[in-house]
């Protein structure tokens, strides 16, 4: 099986907060010959094909995994968008208000809640303690590095995608 960047990428794309936001932003907000206007514009801003954008934004079909088993900075990117959708989800329901006033309080919480997930089978609390930390400056790399090679939108950069689009 060939991966291709483009492959991965959008693959990321679809498992990321960021690719859940705009999608349930563009299906809340347009229909129609706006809808396929604003995932036209969608797909250039971020270079994919447009039938795979659209099958994502409107049917929700998400890309399967271009490995048998993801390399490690790949799952831990994963893992802490998993834990960045769950996290301002229960920022959302907790305290009721705009999920911009979170952004940058969200990040760091989602990638320790990440790492502490990765590192469930430690009984010793010190132990668990210690490998969290050491871990963690390795998650905050990894994640970064990821987004940094295959080009992918983070949270921050999910309104100004939107105003390029709308």
């Amino acid at each position: 099986m060939i991966k291709t960047h483009r492959e991965v990428r959008f693959f990321l794309f679809t498992n990321s907060y960021s690719g859940k936001k705009i999608s349930i932003y563009l299906k809340g907000t347009f229909g129609g010959k706006k809808l396929r206007r604003a995932i036209k514009r969608l797909a250039i801003v971020l270079d994919f094909e447009y039938k795979q954008t659209s099958d994502f934004i409107v049917f929700g079909t998400k890309s399967t995994s271009p490995y048998k088993r993801l390399p490690n900075s790949l799952r831990m990117y994963l893992e802490i968008e998993n834990e960045l959708s769950k996290l301002s989800e229960e920022k959302l329901d907790e305290y009721s208000t705009a999920l911009e006033d979170y952004q940058r309080q969200l990040l760091y919480p989602a990638i320790e809640r990440a790492v502490g997930n990765l590192l469930d089978e430690i009984d010793d609390d010190s132990k668990f303690q210690t490998l969290l930390e050491e871990r963690f400056k390795h998650a905050v790399y990894d994640y970064y590095k990821v987004i940094r090679k295959y080009g992918l939108p983070t949270m921050r950069n999910i309104p100004f995608i939107l105003s390029i689009i709308s």
